[in-house]
Parts: structure tokens; sequence; C-alpha cells
């Protein structure tokens, strides 16, 4: 096990700290891709948090030349990405928290800047959300996603990416960490989780790209496992009804669809469209 923390005391802390978390398993040249996005942001008050797998790939050597600016980071094996997030937080000092893996980046080096002055205008604010450009180096595509959040719809599922989602840390220690019940929607779990226990949600949607999120890892194969998930999840906070139940019969020919467009090859533009035609 490696493990590197820096001395916090020589630092001069700003308000607000935000803590930046990356996990990351074998991915080294994007791990340093998305350092670097974070090195870059013209705001400098971030808490930089980096939990590793296990990585025997030359991750290690990557974190090692660069642990002068990361306040943390730990190369152990895990049970798995959300095991890895949680991780992230219980090694976190900022305010506010951020998850951007190996892999993804933000949209620019304003983006943390734009976070910041939005908490200093609200110091009461819980989650700060904004959009995210999603791409694939592979397909050539790329096409923004995410919305408002809308507590009458959110049981069909994400309405953000969390690369554009900065929770107060004040809300993991109220409601807890991600449940690790479930491999790859845990996010979605705690999003309703937290508008279930959240009386007085005092959040701000900022209109712009925050982050970048790579497509690459996204795969098509675990598409109805992940609608699986989703789908017990929403019934687990929202009463179903016909509709409801009709809506993910829809999402899974959906994907039937995603593959007959793959090899016809106008999985493209469907993509694009996605986020307006299924949500």
């Amino acid at each position: 096990m490696n493990i590197y923390k820096l001395d916090n005391n020589a630092q001069t802390i700003s308000r607000p700290l935000i803590s930046v978390i990356t996990v990351c398993l074998n991915n080294a040249v994007e791990l340093e891709k998305t350092i670097n996005s974070v090195l870059l942001q013209s705001y400098k008050h971030i808490d930089f948090v980096i939990i590793d797998g296990g990585s025997i790939d030359g991750s290690i050597d990557i974190l090692k030349k660069y642990e002068s600016k990361i306040n943390f980071w730990i190369s152990e094996k895990d049970s798995g990405i959300y095991d890895a997030m949680n991780k992230g937080i219980l090694n976190s000092n900022g305010d506010f928290i951020n998850f951007l893996n190996a892999g993804d980046y933000y949209f620019n080096n304003g983006a943390l800047k734009i976070v910041a002055e939005e908490i200093n205008k609200n110091n009461e604010v819980e989650l700060i959300y904004g959009l995210s450009e999603n791409f694939s180096t592979s397909e050539r595509l790329n096409y923004l996603s995410g919305f408002e959040i809308d507590e009458n719809v959110l049981w069909k599922g994400m309405p953000v990416c969390h690369q554009s989602m900065f929770f107060n840390k004040k809300i993991f220690q109220e409601i807890g960490l991600y449940n690790l019940t479930y491999r790859n929607m845990a996010d979605y779990e705690f999003l309703l989780r937290y508008f279930k226990s959240s009386k007085n949600k005092n959040m701000i949607f900022v209109q712009k790209p925050l982050s970048r999120f790579n497509l690459h890892g996204l795969s098509d194969s675990n598409y109805l496992g992940n609608l699986k998930e989703i789908e017990f999840i929403s019934k687990k906070y929202y009463v179903f009804n016909f509709p409801k139940n009709i809506y993910f019969f829809l999402k899974r020919l959906k994907y039937y669809f995603l593959l007959v467009s793959k090899k016809i090859r106008i999985h493209k533009i469907y993509r694009k469209m996605k986020y307006k035609i299924f949500f």
C-alpha cells in the first residue's frame, strides 16, 4: 500500500476550500491529464485527493511525480469505484466535494472559479451543479448534457453527471456515504436519499458546462445492468404506476435501438438527441 499526505499546516487555507476527489485504476495516461486539468484551474483553493485502486501500470509513478501538489493520495485494493469515492470523502478537508475521475476533466480553467463564486453568494448552499460536455475521442463525438433538477421527474434517473455536481460536505456527514450495495448507480441513490431527507434543499443550477465526461468508460454492454439498478433504486424511493413502468420498458427498447443504430452508423445522431427524447 502506498500512501501520501501533504502537511496541511504548511498551507494557507482559504474558503471555500473545494475537495476534488479523483478515483483511478490502471489508467496512467488519462490520470495525468486529469491531474493537469485540476492543477491548471485559476481557482487555487483546492484540496486534491486521489484514490488509486492498486494500479500496476505506472499510475503510482504519476502520483509520485505530482505528490507535492496533491493533498492526499493512496494506492490499495478496494471494493469498486464507490468504495474508493467513500475513501476520498473520508480523507478530504474541503467545504465542498466534487468527483473528477481519471479520464474526466473540467470544462475549462475557470470551472472551479464559477463554483466558488456561487458559494460565496450563498453561504447556505448545499448543492451546486451544472452541465457536462460528454465526449468520446474514439467516436469523435461530443454533446452537452444535464438539466435543472425537477424532483417530479427525478425518478427517471440521474439528471446531471456527478462530475458537474458539488456537494457541501455536511450532506455526507448528515445522510451518510455512497451505498456500496449498488455497483454502478450509487451516486443516483445518494441523490435521491438527499432529496428525501432534506426538507429545505438549497441548490444552485449553473447553466454552464463545468466538466467534460469521457464516454469511453461507458460500455453499452453495461447499459441494461445500469438501467435495472436505476429502476430498482427509483422504486425504493417512489411509488410506481403504469406510466413509470412503461418508461423503463421504453428505455430497454432504446438499448436495442442503439445496437441497431451502431450497425447502420447513425448512433452519433442518436446520442446527441437522447436527452431531448428520453428525458
